[in-house]
């Protein structure tokens, strides 16, 4: 099994800025924790444990960070609910306004709102998803190591020739980060095996690691209604820094 999960731009923060916020303004959101894989239940606060974000009382007030055991964790709403899997490819963390019914296998597919992270694995099978995304948006940096898997020739060349749908709208970083957006009701880097095509867009980034065996490739997917704009501008600011981070978000500064 695969484990895997793919705005006009808002807002892009880089590190150095957001650092200067953090000096000045912290706020503590509360963490909540995941079952994964075949788990049953829901998620689970820990009473007193937090992580600092940089940002006003109100917007703090309205977001939560979710993690499971291996997955890197993601800011979402506060008082969703969340599963994780993980695997030989990687791992998958996606946080959704209600609980994701059992069975978890095959991966359940998300129609409507969710934010989802997603990593994966050069050392293993999930280095072929790494090399398809590195051939579509990393064309350069990827280069030597979309070569080394093209030669094994256990998947069909062509998926190294694919490109990026035409619909999205990409945003380079920098030459290992991009940020995009699917349209409404269209395929790209924001569908996938769970994400489906729906009446919203899709914002998102990808950041590739490949001197990195783990975590070689990093997914965010964040999708929500209209009415909640402000919070996905605030994820997609908070995680284009925390995925840049060795730790992630838990790597920001108190």
């Amino acid at each position: 099994m695969r484990v895997a999960i793919g705005i006009a731009l808002w807002g892009v923060c880089g590190c150095a800025s957001f650092q200067a916020q953090s000096d000045d303004l912290q706020q503590p959101v509360p963490v909540i924790e995941c079952p994964s894989n075949e788990q049953a239940g829901g998620a689970s606060s820990r009473p007193g444990v937090s992580i600092p974000v940089p940002l006003d009382g109100r917007m703090a007030g309205q977001l939560a960070y979710y993690r499971s055991e291996r997955s890197p964790g993601v800011y979402a709403p506060r008082g969703w609910q969340c599963h994780g899997w993980d695997g030989l490819n990687g791992t998958i963390l996606v946080v959704t306004p209600k609980s994701l019914q059992p069975p978890f296998v095959p991966l359940p597919v998300v129609s409507g709102p969710a934010i989802a992270i997603e990593t994966s694995d050069a050392a293993g099978p999930g280095r072929f998803h790494v090399a398809i995304v590195a051939a579509q948006v990393f064309a350069l940096i990827g280069e030597d190591f979309i070569t080394r898997i093209r030669q094994e020739h256990l998947i069909p060349d062509a998926s190294f020739e694919a490109e990026p749908d035409a619909d999205d709208q990409i945003q380079n970083i920098s030459d290992r980060l991009v940020e995009f957006t699917t349209p409404p009701n269209r395929s790209g880097l924001g569908t996938n095996d769970m994400f489906e095509p729906s009446d919203w867009p899709v914002r998102g980034l990808i950041i590739l690691n490949l001197p990195s065996e783990l975590n070689s490739l990093t997914e965010v997917r964040v999708r929500l209604p209209p009415g909640m704009i402000g919070i996905a501008a605030t994820v997609v600011q908070l995680e284009t820094t925390c995925i840049q981070l060795q730790g992630g978000c838990r790597g920001l500064p108190p």
